[in-house]
C-alpha cells in the first residue's frame, strides 16, 4: 500500500440495455445509472460493473470485491415469490433475478457488506423467502410512492427504527426519501427486520438480523426502498448510506485473507506503558471540551492507555459523551476543525469515531457517544475493571502482544480477536456494578 489509504472495490450488478437503448449496439448491452457510481466515488470507493452470465460460483465471482451494491430496475419475476402475472409488471429480467439472488446469498455467507436499493431491496426480501405487493396503487390508504414507468418522483418521509443500522448510518432522525416504486414488501423474508417505514406503515427499509450487535464478523446488509443516489449529492443523510458501505468495504478489504498473516493496513505494535499518556489526554480533552461547548457532558480517558502500567498501541482513546447523537453535524464539524478525520459508525446509533495523526502517526481516537448510552457504560466499565484488577490487566496485555505478533498489518482482525476477552470482562463488571 506504500502508506496510501486503501480504496475498496465495490461490485454493482447492471441492468440489461435493450437493442434500442444505445445507437449502434444492435445486440443490446448492460449499464448502471451514473448517480450510483457518483455517490460511491464521493465516498472514496472504486466501482466495477457485473452483469448476468458471469461464470463460476457466486463466491468466486465476489472474490475480487470488498462490497456489493444492488440497484434499481424493473420488477422481479413474480413466480419467484408465488405471485401471479398482472398488467402492471414491467422490465422483468429473469437472468438478473437469478444472478442477484445468488450473489446476495453468497454475500450473506461470507459477511460481505451489502447495500440494496429499490428493486435491490425487493430482491433482498425475495432472496430470503419474502413476498411483494405487486402494485401499490391498488392498496387502500397508501401515500404516493411514485410510479417508475410514468416517470413520477415523490419525496416522502421515512422514519428509521431506533437502534437500527439505518439509524446508525444516517443519525438524522426522519429522512426525506426520493421515491418512485410501484411495488413494495408484503411478507418479510426470514432473518430480516423492518427498520424504516413511511407514515402509511409501508416498509421502506430492511436489514439482516444480527443476533449479536457486537460480533465484528456479523453481516451488514441493508436495503432501502427509495433512491438515495438521487439526492445524495446535497443530502448528507442519503450520502451516508454510500459512505457506510464504502467504509465497511474498506475494512473488509484490509483484513488478511485466508491463510495469510498480513493485511493491507499500516504496521502497528504494542508499546510499554508511557506515563505521558494521561497528560496527553488532559491536553486534548481540554481542546475537545472547548470545541464542543455545551453539547459535551463528560470527557473520559478510555482504552488501554487509560490503565496505568498496561502496554498498548500508542494511541490515546478519548470518550466524549454528548447530549444527543443527532444531528451529527453538531459534533462532526467542530472536531474536523480540530484536525480530526471522521468515520461514521454503521452499526450503532450511540457512537461515532474520529482519529488524528501527529507527525504521520496515529495519535488520538475520539469516541463520541450519547450520554447514559450502553456504549458509554460498557467502555467505562471495562476501563475501570482493568484499573482495579491487575491480573486481568496483565492477561489483556499478554493477549494483545500475541495477537499483534500473529496479525501484523491487520489491526481489524487483531481487534476482532480481542472481543471475546473484552466482553467477558464487561459481563463480570456488569454483575458487580
Amino acid at each position: 500500500m506504500s502508506g496510501q489509504r486503501y480504496r475498496p472495490l465495490i461490485a454493482i450488478v447492471a441492468y440489461h440495455l435493450g437493442e434500442d437503448r444505445v445507437a449502434r449496439w444492435p445486440e443490446g448491452g448492460y449499464g448502471v445509472p451514473k448517480l450510483y457510481l457518483d455517490a460511491l466515488r464521493r465516498a472514496g470507493a472504486r466501482t466495477a460493473i457485473l452483469s448476468p452470465g458471469e461464470e463460476g460460483t457466486p463466491e468466486e465471482i465476489l472474490e475480487p470485491f470488498d462490497g456489493l451494491l444492488l440497484v434499481g430496475g424493473g420488477d422481479i419475476d413474480p413466480t419467484r415469490y408465488g405471485g401471479g402475472s398482472n398488467e402492471h409488471l414491467y422490465g422483468i429480467e429473469p437472468d438478473r433475478d437469478e444472478f442477484e439472488i445468488e450473489l446476495l446469498r453468497a454475500a450473506d455467507r461470507i459477511a460481505m457488506p451489502t447495500l440494496c436499493i429499490c428493486r435491490g431491496m425487493q430482491v433482498m426480501n425475495v432472496s430470503f423467502g419474502g413476498t411483494l405487493h405487486q402494485h401499490l396503487p391498488d392498496l387502500p390508504d397508501l401515500i404516493q410512492h411514485g410510479v417508475p414507468v410514468e416517470g413520477t418522483l415523490t419525496i416522502h418521509e421515512v422514519d428509521p427504527a431506533p437502534r437500527s443500522r439505518l439509524a446508525a448510518v444516517t443519525k438524522a432522525g426522519t429522512l426525506a426519501a426520493a421515491s418512485h416504486h410501484h411495488q413494495g414488501i408484503d411478507r418479510l423474508g426470514e432473518g430480516l427486520e423492518a427498520t424504516g417505514r413511511t407514515e402509511d406503515g409501508l416498509i421502506e427499509a430492511i436489514e439482516r438480523i444480527v443476533p449479536d450487535q457486537q460480533d465484528p464478523r456479523a453481516t451488514w446488509m441493508v436495503g432501502v426502498q427509495w433512491h438515495p443516489e438521487e439526492t445524495a449529492e446535497h443530502d448528507p443523510a442519503q450520502q451516508s448510506l454510500f459512505t457506510a458501505i464504502t467504509l465497511l468495504a474498506r475494512l473488509y478489504g484490509l483484513r488478511a485473507k485466508g491463510g495469510e498473516r498480513e493485511g493491507r493496513s499500516r504496521a502497528f505494535k504494542i508499546e510499554t506503558y508511557d506515563p505521558d499518556w494521561p497528560s496527553r489526554f488532559e491536553i486534548e480533552a481540554n481542546r475537545i471540551g472547548a470545541a464542543l461547548g455545551d453539547q459535551i457532558v463528560r470527557v473520559e480517558h478510555v482504552g488501554s492507555t487509560a490503565v496505568p502500567g498496561l502496554g498498548a498501541k500508542p494511541v490515546v482513546d478519548i470518550q466524549a459523551s454528548v447530549r444527543s447523537m443527532s444531528p451529527r453535524s453538531a459534533y462532526v464539524e467542530p472536531l474536523v476543525q480540530l484536525g480530526y478525520r471522521w468515520a461514521l459508525d454503521p452499526w450503532t446509533d450511540e457512537h461515532e469515531f474520529f482519529s488524528r495523526d501527529d507527525d504521520g502517526q496515529r495519535a488520538f481516537h475520539i469516541h463520541v457517544c450519547g450520554e447514559n448510552s450502553d456504549w458509554e457504560r460498557r467502555h467505562l466499565a471495562f476501563r475501570d475493571w482493568l484499573r482495579t484488577h491487575p491480573e486481568d490487566s496483565t492477561a489483556y496485555e499478554r493477549l494483545k502482544r500475541d495477537l499483534a505478533d500473529r496479525h501484523p498489518r491487520d489491526p481489524y482482525t487483531y481487534t476482532d480477536e480481542k472481543s471475546e476477552f473484552i466482553r467477558a470482562i464487561e459481563a463480570r463488571a456488569a454483575v458487580t456494578a
